[in-house]
């Protein structure tokens, strides 16, 4: 039988080795998604350890997306999808969110997401653009009693310009901020008058300038729709507090 991973020492807890080693070895790329790994049996005597000591070790690497256990069928290299990167970003956001983390949120905001606009503006699309003016109109009819659901639908109108933005890493970072977005948007939108008409109209030339891909035009206002925006959440941290 060959020797896949090298036994291990005892600096740290047995399960701990054994889940490194099996990390390492899906970060280095020599288990791919979707290889099976070898058996319980197997890998206890490749790592000298027990089948306490193994379980749990997979037990972690299962619980972090990393490999999949498959009953009857074996362990196997888990596909590690966006999802999986964005769930516990969007976790820790949610867990640590206070007044220094909407700041922090908004300020990160307004260095990514002008330039975001303005690639939205050179590379659109015709289904984008359908994207982003639902976004809009849902939002224009959205009854003013739902905050929750208005500040949705914000979130998902910078989504889709994300998305049109062309680079696929540019949704996949900022979900987790997205996703963040109605917890704090609702609260302002319940708290702060006329956010919801500054929004529309901000959201509108917005859509304006990624049509005729002003790209300038659109970073521009896209930087002015943040920057009040962020007057807002201040206004609203001083109702608050």
């Amino acid at each position: 039988m060959n020797q896949m991973f090298p036994k291990i020492g005892n600096s740290k807890t047995l399960s701990q080795e054994v889940q490194l080693k099996i990390e390492q070895a899906i970060r280095d790329r020599k288990l791919l998604p979707g290889d099976k790994l070898p058996t319980e049996k197997e890998l206890c005597e490749m790592f000298e350890v027990s089948r306490t000591a193994l379980r749990e070790a997979l037990q972690m690497l299962s619980a972090r997306g990393l490999i999949n256990i498959r009953k009857g069928s074996g362990i196997y290299v888990a596909n590690f999808t966006r999802e999986r990167a964005i769930k516990p970003m969007s976790l820790f956001l949610e867990l640590n969110l206070n007044e220094k983390l909407i700041r922090d949120v908004m300020e990160l905001r307004k260095i990514v997401e002008p330039s975001m606009a303005a690639l939205a503006a050179q590379n659109r699309t015709e289904a984008d653009l359908s994207e982003i003016i639902k976004t809009i109109s849902e939002l224009k009819s959205c009854s003013e009693k739902d905050a929750e659901k208005e500040a949705r639908i914000d979130a998902d109108f910078h989504m889709s310009i994300a998305r049109a933005s062309g680079n696929p890493l540019a949704p996949m970072i900022l979900e987790p901020v997205y996703n963040l977005m109605p917890k704090i948007r609702s609260l302002v939108y319940k708290k702060v008058p006329h956010v919801k008409e500054k929004a529309v109209q901000y959201h509108e030339l917005l859509f304006e300038k990624i049509v005729n891909h002003d790209s300038e035009g659109a970073r521009n206002v896209m930087r002015e729709h943040l920057t009040i925006a962020d007057k807002d959440n201040a206004d609203l941290i001083q109702v608050i507090k």
